[in-house]
Formats: structure tokens, sequence, C-alpha cells
């Protein structure tokens, strides 16, 4: 029984419905909104928050400052994680038993459980530095806005909602200033990056080029790290080019060159998990959408406090249809070659998760009457990638609709794969070899 809950994927799983449901009950208060809401929008806006989304049926505004501050909480648990949390606190008193830090080697995905307590406290004083810088440089614009102490307040808020690519603006008011000033674009994109790319790549890449010996130094980097740097740089400038060429003569239309490139990169680094958008979506071209969708699709990079299958798993599906392609059995990426048992987990993941987002879409469309496919489909794929965009479906969700987008964003936070992992019943991996056969592929 104990083996049963204590595996890691069912640790995050309970761990991420707890915070839910208490996050659901301080949200209830009297003193957290200004007036009574319904316990599905309650649930929902929690939800919403532990799994970094940013979607909600009722305005952020609704809320409290006390009300801001709960979900300013929840959107921070969310983005570490729960564990990660309770285990850096552990950690400060005593030191981890085996079995904690060999479960939470595996949490991370790593080659080695040694070292873990150093990887948790990197974490958090990483996580407290970004967000507090973050949060003064974002001070220095909102004080012109609001007095000193709700511009302090709403700059904290908007540091955390960045680096924990949770993309939640507390006012509507703020996305206007955002979009029209250069620093908080630029801010806002540094603060993504660094929470998207992983405390893993931001730990190798301290260890390597600030904090290491002249042998360390001329040490190359590993490939994950190689291929989250690589694809990031690819995908961000990639997509800003693709995203200004296809608005800069209509939603961009009305800014200067600098400042379309400039937004069209905050567009691109957003998308990717965060969910900030300096030009409401419902103002986009479709094509323009479409790029939006396959971007959050990809996603961020494992361990890092964005969703999405992984920058990762992407460069592990293209890589095996350049294998296929070029009629090889081995898949090799810059020069290394990778293990099968991590393609199939890749191909699970991908497939996985287009069969989720087509599976809600379908339900969405029956339950959700007098909506474009694009709409639902929009809606469907930011849920599951957590990117929290919408084109308006939202706050007009029916009771079913809102649990079907409830249960895609908590799964999409954990991964469709842990899901299943953490659902099924633990046995006893036996593996039988059977005799091979050749079926028809095409």
């Amino acid at each position: 029984m104990k083996s049963y809950f204590f595996s890691p994927s069912r640790m995050i799983l309970l761990s991420m419905a707890f915070a839910i449901i208490v996050g659901t009950a301080f949200l209830m208060l009297p003193q957290a909104t200004y007036q009574p809401i319904a316990f599905i929008d309650l649930l929902f806006t929690s939800t919403s928050c532990v799994c970094v989304t940013g979607l909600s049926t009722i305005p952020f505004e609704s809320f409290t400052p006390f009300g801001h501050t709960i979900l300013l909480i929840l959107i921070q648990i969310g983005g570490l994680g729960l564990i990660t949390l309770t285990l850096f606190l552990f950690s400060l008193f005593t030191n981890l038993g085996l079995a904690t830090q060999v479960m939470t080697g595996e949490m991370f995905d790593l080659e080695s459980w040694k070292g873990t307590k150093q990887l948790l406290i990197f974490i958090i004083v990483v996580t407290a530095l970004c967000e507090l810088i973050g949060t003064y440089f974002i001070y220095q614009t909102l004080k012109i806005h609001f007095d000193p102490s709700n511009a302090l307040f709403y700059s904290l808020f908007h540091a955390v909602s960045a680096f924990c690519n949770a993309g939640i603006y507390p006012l509507d008011a703020l996305m206007n200033i955002c979009a029209h000033s250069y620093s908080m674009l630029i801010v806002t994109s540094l603060l993504t990056i660094l929470g998207g790319i992983g405390f893993i790549t931001l730990k190798e890449l301290y260890r390597t080029y600030i904090y290491s010996s002249h042998y360390e130094r001329r040490m190359t980097l590993t490939l994950q790290t190689r291929i989250i740097l690589s694809y990031s740089f690819i995908l961000s400038l990639g997509s800003a080019f693709i995203f200004w060429l296809l608005e800069r003569y209509h939603c961009l239309i009305s800014l200067t060159t600098p400042h379309q490139l400039l937004t069209s990169l905050f567009t691109s680094i957003t998308t990717r998990s965060a969910g900030f958008f300096a030009i409401p979506a419902i103002c986009m071209q479709q094509a323009s959408l479409f790029i939006i969708m396959v971007n959050s699709f990809i996603g961020a990079a494992p361990g890092s406090t964005g969703s999405g299958i992984k920058i990762t798993t992407a460069a592990l599906l293209i890589a095996t249809i350049n294998t296929a392609i070029q009629g090889k059995t081995a898949v090799n990426i810059k020069g290394r070659r990778i293990m099968k048992d991590q393609i199939y987990k890749a191909l699970a993941v991908v497939a996985l998760g287009i069969a989720w987002i087509l599976i809600v879409t379908f339900f969405l469309l029956i339950t959700e009457q007098g909506w474009q496919f694009i709409d639902i489909l929009f809606e469907a794929t930011n849920a599951f990638t957590n990117l929290g965009a919408t084109l308006g479906v939202t706050p007009y969700l029916s009771t079913l609709g809102k649990f079907l987008i409830m249960i895609t964003m908590f799964a999409g936070r954990i991964g469709s794969l842990t899901l299943m992992i953490a659902l099924r019943k633990r046995e006893e991996k036996n593996e039988f070899l059977f005799p091979e056969e050749r079926v028809m592929i095409s």
C-alpha cells in the first residue's frame, strides 16, 4: 500500500490535487472575493493557478487583495511544485533520507540521486533571486500607474506569474501597460525564459560558466542542455519572425517597427508556456493562432516551471522522423545516440498529448454550442498546454465544459503519460520477448 501511494508520479498527482482543494477552500472565504462566487468557478480558478494556466471563468479583478495573495501563493506552488517546496523545508532542518533522495531524483529525471538537497536549495535560491530582481524592474514601470503599495504587490505578482510561466494578469489594465512598455516586455520575456529553460539547465550553466574551475570551464554541456538552448533559440526567433510577417499589417500595424519586432519576440517567448499577451489573441489571424498552438504544444524545457510536451521531446520526435527518412535504426542527436526507452516515451507523450486534445475538442464541440471549431480547438489546446489563452470561450463554458477544461489543465500540467502511469495498478516489470514479425507501415 505504501509503495502504491509513494511513487513519484502518484506523489505529484496527489500533491497537486491537495493544493487545488486547499486553494479552493481559501478562495471560498468571504475575505477573498468582493461578492459571492459559485464553488465551481472558485475550483476552476484554483486549478488554473496551481496548473499555472491562467484560464478563468471569472475576472481576476473579482478577488480582493487577500484573494490575490492566495492566487499568488497557488501560482508559486504550481510553478515549483508542492513536493519541491516541502522537501526544501525538510532539508533545512534534517538530512533527506535515501528513499526521499531517490524519489526526488526520479521526479527530476536525474541520472544520479546524489546532490538532490543542493538542487532543491539551488531551485529556491534561483527562484527567489529572479522573482525579486524582476519585481524591482517591473516596479519602476508600475509605480507611475499605481500607488506605491499596489505597484509593489502587482510587480511581485507579475514577476512570480512570469517566472512560473502562469501568464496571469491580476488586473486587465496590466496587459495594456505591458504592451506599451519596452521594459515590461523585456523583463517579462527574460523571466519567462529563465523559468522555462529548467532548473537543471540553469544549474549546469552556473556550474560550467560562473562557479567552476578552469578544467570544468572546458567541459562541454550535456546533450539535454545543448538541445534546450539551441531549440529554444531557434523556436523563439523563428516563430517571432513568422508572427511578425503575419501580423505586421494586421494587429501590429499601429506600432513602430522596433515595437513590432519586440512584441513579436515577446509573443513568441511567452506563448511557449506562459501565456502573457501584449495583443489579445482574439485580434490575431488564424495562421498566427496556429503558430501559437504549435508553440504551446512544444512548450518549455523539462524540469522547468513551464508545460507542454517539452522541447527535448520535440527534439527526439524530429530526430526519430529524420532517422526513419534516412532508413537508419539508431536515433542520433548532436553526436549522441538516444536510448530506445526514451524514444518510446517521447512518442507516447506526443501521441497521448494529441489524442487528449482531440478528444477534449470533440466533447467541447458537443457541450459548447455556438462556437467556431478554431475557438474550441484553441481552448482545448491551451488548456492542455497550460498556456491559458482563449478566444473568449472560457467565461461562457457550461458546467460540463468547465470540468473538461479543469481535467485537461490538470493532465497537461503533470503530463498525460505521468497521469496514466500514476493511475494504473503497479505491477512487477516482467518483460517477455515474443517472436518478431513485420507489418506494413505504408
